[in-house]
């Protein structure tokens, strides 16, 4: 009986260590034993059964919370009290330092005064705040929530960039203004220059008064006409069709559309690969070059360069041109649809241009200097699996 007892208090043994070490693996083999030695393995056998499918169900759990939370395009951040951080979502990772951190002090390398903004939140409280991100102000809103397990207190934080939101907004309302327009204007238009030309052409010549009526009728129809078209233009950008692009072939097929020789290409490690879609991207770029070209006077100079900051997660595209540059008055509204300089501009060009970035998850932007223009291109630098 005593030999019994210690096979079974060894057996108990073993089941409680491989227990402790998270082994849920282990079982005792039945088919040798009988009787109440047997019971009692098909017992600790049930037992070490329930652990596995309880641990199996939390990681499913854990798995579908984890998917949850990176379908969400806001930043989100779970940390301890101390400030240790447990989780980060997809968009926290990508948006904020380009990996993941291990405490929310961390967070200084993007802004040094993020970290206090955040632990310094009541929970349940929300507050919209500046940050400096590459020499620009950006405007966020972090909130907090407080939540406890097993007597453990967490807090998960959210950060929301409300620049893309506000620019996610102002585009819906130009895409509901663009159906009006394209509905009422353009159907109604139609018909009077349709008719403007008939009487244009059937109007006796020397009835100078009707025929210069009926040509401004027909000249401002079209014009207007023209005005539509080009508004609807804005909200006929699809959704880019990402792909891996070769930075390096994507700046060599601009190389061939701007063969001049005051047309400077400057691309470091051309070998990054970029998950982007390559003929919207080519269209920006095009249409920075272009601007560039038609601003500058008798000795141009346009410089394209191109470099990956691996430390920010961002590849850097910038255009300079040594042009007139644009007033500070004007720098404030040159993204704005039909805003233009330029005496025969259509004023569509970079409101496109910082959309498509935009859907690429970047930033585009005007940079003062001294002499000319830059424009800022900044794509996140997502490192191919």
């Amino acid at each position: 009986m005593g030999w019994f007892k210690r096979k079974s208090i060894d057996r108990i043994r073993r089941m409680v260590q491989a227990i402790g070490s998270g082994d849920f693996s282990s079982r005792i083999l039945e088919e040798d034993l009988r009787g109440s030695e047997k019971k009692l393995a098909q017992e600790m056998n049930n037992v070490m059964a329930n652990f596995r499918n309880h641990v199996l169900d939390l990681e499913r759990k854990y798995g579908q919370y984890e998917m949850f939370f990176d379908v969400i395009d806001i930043a989100i951040i779970v940390s301890e009290k101390d400030g240790n951080i447990k989780f980060m979502n997809r968009k926290a990772v990508e948006s904020l330092c380009g990996f993941r951190i291990n405490r929310l002090t961390d967070l200084a390398a993007l802004d040094e005064s993020l970290p206090h903004s955040l632990l310094s939140l009541q929970p349940g409280e929300s507050k919209a705040i500046s940050l400096n991100k590459e020499g620009c102000e950006f405007q966020f809103k972090i909130s907090k929530v407080k939540y406890s397990t097993y007597d453990e207190e967490s807090y998960i934080y959210s950060i929301e960039d409300i620049n893309r939101l506000l620019f996610e907004n102002e585009i819906e309302s130009q895409h509901k203004l663009v159906t009006v327009i394209t509905h009422e204007i353009m159907n109604s238009l139609s018909p009077i220059i349709s008719l403007s030309n008939t009487l244009c052409e059937v109007t006796d010549c020397s009835d100078e008064d009707r025929l210069l009526a009926l040509n401004t009728i027909r000249e401002r129809s079209q014009g207007l006409m023209n005005f539509v078209k080009n508004y609807r233009k804005l909200s006929q950008i699809g959704a880019p069709q990402l792909q891996w692009i070769c930075m390096g072939e994507l700046f060599e097929g601009l190389r061939h559309l701007f063969p001049q020789s005051f047309i400077k290409f400057d691309v470091q490690d051309p070998e990054v690969r970029l998950h982007l879609d390559r003929y919207q991207m080519e269209q920006v770029l095009i249409n920075l070059i272009k601007n560039g070209m038609e601003a500058c006077g008798e000795h141009p100079e346009v410089v394209i360069s191109a470099k990956p900051d691996h430390s920010k997660r961002l590849f850097i595209i910038s255009v300079h041109d040594n042009g007139v540059g644009i007033k500070a008055e004007d720098a404030q509204r040159i993204f704005v649809p039909f805003f233009t300089t330029k005496a025969r501009g259509e004023g569509i060009g970079l409101s496109i241009s910082r959309q498509i970035v935009n859907a690429h998850n970047g930033n585009l932007r005007f940079e003062p200097s001294a002499a000319g223009s830059t424009f800022i291109i900044q794509l996140p630098l997502v490192y191919r699996l």
